[in-house]
């Protein structure tokens, strides 16, 4: 079966839901407000079109869809009179959206209304003309909406970033179930004061500090998707997603190669295309030396001072001085273009408190900022925009492997692919679009290197 067929809506449901006050115990102050489900609208035969993202910037998906209505969807429960969905229900913002769709890679399921659903946000664009309105509704995720409403409060005693997020995700408002939560362990603590922030921002200012336990250099990812909640460095995204790629075996293995060729087939009803870059790709980014070298990507300075004895030290950090890291590509990259191992161009200053409680120093930026921001800026060395059959198997943070053809005038059979530019990519961005005709995935990729096969560096 074609994965880029036309995608089978086996349900979208609104659920407009209303506040309801109610009596907890006797005496004042004992009545309470909960939500109540006021109506539920099926429109399965109504949509025209569906939008799904995630994205590892992001800490909660979004989606969008385009309803066409001739005015029958739904009728006022008071005076009977039908209407369409978006005047009549009426959509005013806070729907819960059930759906459950159907496409030839599997389910796209967010068909649990306590903790897998989306929320409409408004309805800013519709258009109307005689007997027919077309109307866009954008959703997010219903957690979004929980994390909005319920502000970080707490201060949380020092401990491992990675158990501090697991509590705000788990303990706090939110009440993310374990079995949707990845969270990979840090060696570095931290307190950490709520701020009256929500739990998303929250988490979301911690990425940067965060060193992985295995000893990579720091710079995490807090993002959502269809299966949970994900905080992850990029070294742990690297590593796992290479080594589970070399676990499975050659049929599992197909399921994560794209090619791209000259070969491809027009027919999208053909499934030997599935696994078939189905547009040119568009490379968004293939380096700038220039400004990798102004912001420090190969090589910074760190200066610091010890507020209590005053002590000030500098030391040279460079790309390559930690051995633990995983890189997506194989080519070794020249950390420095100069012969002298002192150049840099960019310099990072603190001054470091002294916790005479702790006989510590406090949080000490030196030592996660300068690795984070030079990881978060090598990952980010080569983009490039794919569109695919839609395959709803694939979640950002996933690693997938391209090859592209070799433009050549020699012997193809010999050297079919390009073993510069094929190799593992991470997927920064996705997009799951389904219409009536058809289903695509949308993917920006990143890379931090280059070849066809991965090393550790």
């Amino acid at each position: 079966m074609s994965f880029a067929g036309a995608s089978n809506y086996q349900k979208f449901q609104i659920i407009k839901t209303k506040l309801e006050t109610y009596q907890k115990g006797q005496g004042p102050g004992t009545t309470n407000t909960r939500q109540v489900n006021e109506k539920k609208v099926r429109i399965e035969g109504k949509i025209i079109g569906v939008n799904y993202y995630e994205s590892v910037y992001s800490p909660m998906v979004t989606a969008s869809f385009l309803q066409e209505d001739v005015g029958g969807t739904t009728s006022n429960d008071e005076s009977g009179f039908a209407g369409t969905l978006k005047d009549t229900l009426p959509v005013e913002g806070f729907e819960d959206v059930l759906f459950k769709i159907g496409t030839g890679s599997g389910y796209l399921n967010f068909n649990n209304q306590k903790n897998k659903c989306f929320v409409i946000t408004g309805s800013p664009y519709n258009i109307d003309i005689p007997q027919k309105q077309t109307a866009f509704f954008p959703m997010v995720s219903k957690n979004a909406v929980k994390s909005a409403n319920n502000p970080v409060k707490d201060l949380y005693p020092e401990a491992p970033i990675s158990d501090i997020v697991e509590k705000i995700l788990n303990k706090g408002a939110l009440k993310i179930p374990k079995r949707r939560l990845d969270i990979e362990p840090t060696s570095n603590k931290l307190k950490v004061v709520g701020d009256s922030q929500p739990p998303l921002d929250t988490i979301l200012k911690l990425c940067n500090k965060s060193i992985p336990a295995d000893g990579g250099d720091p710079g995490y990812f807090f993002f959502e998707t269809q299966s949970g909640y994900h905080f992850k460095s990029i070294q742990g995204m690297i590593k796992e997603g290479i080594e589970s790629y070399g676990d499975l075996g050659s049929i599992y293995k197909e399921k994560l190669i794209y090619r791209y060729s000259s070969l491809l087939e027009a027919n999208l009803e053909n499934d030997e295309n599935n696994y078939k870059i189905l547009l040119p790709p568009v490379v968004r980014r293939d380096q700038d030396q220039i400004n990798a070298l102004r912001n420090g990507q190969y090589t910074v300075r760190v200066c610091t001072m010890d507020s209590i004895t005053q002590e000030y030290k500098e030391e040279i950090i460079t790309l390559d001085d930690n051995k633990k890291n995983h890189l997506l590509g194989n080519i070794e990259i020249d950390n420095n273009p100069t012969d002298e191992k002192t150049s840099f161009c960019k310099t990072f200053s603190y001054v470091l408190d002294y916790d005479e409680q702790e006989d510590s120093i406090m949080d000490n930026p030196s030592e996660y900022e300068p690795r984070s921001m030079m990881k978060y800026g090598m990952l980010h060395s080569q983009l490039v925009d794919i569109q695919i059959p839609c395959n709803v198997n694939l979640e950002a943070g996933n690693v997938i492997k391209l090859l592209f053809e070799n433009i050549t005038q020699d012997n193809k059979v010999e050297h079919a692919y390009n073993e510069h530019r094929s190799g593992f990519y991470l997927i920064l961005h996705l997009c799951h679009h389904f219409d009536t005709n058809n289903s695509f995935t949308s993917l920006t990729l990143a890379r931090d290197g280059y070849g066809l096969y991965n090393t550790k560096k």
